[in-house]
């Protein structure tokens, strides 16, 4: 049995991008890209207080997850995602963490 998946990646905006820059790339990137890929479940962009961001996604499972990854690396629609984003390109998974889903809740 897979385990499902939740990433959690925090964002700062890179100099100069907008808070509408990111939505309108996040919004590329996921009717262009995620919602295409095996594993994909859910995917939500929440601003924090000190307005930073954190994208919460969904999985199936860690290891769809990190096929994802990988093909995000040669998508022109991720790249422009990730270019609203201030981050060390030497280490493109800096504060992005996988947690495996250990229970869910919904609404009664």
């Amino acid at each position: 049995m897979t385990q499902e998946t939740i990433e959690l990646a925090q964002i700062r905006l890179a100099a100069g991008k907008t808070e509408q820059d990111l939505l309108q790339a996040s919004e590329a990137f996921q009717n262009g890209f995620l919602s295409r890929q095996d594993g994909f479940v859910r995917r939500d962009l929440v601003r924090r207080k000190d307005g930073t961001y954190v994208d919460i996604i969904k999985w199936t499972s860690q290891a769809q997850a990190d096929v994802v990854f990988q093909k995000a690396q040669n998508s022109e629609l991720a790249g422009n995602y990730f270019s609203m984003m201030a981050f060390d390109p030497e280490n493109m998974e800096e504060g992005v963490e996988h947690c495996p889903l250990i229970s869910s809740f919904g609404a009664v």
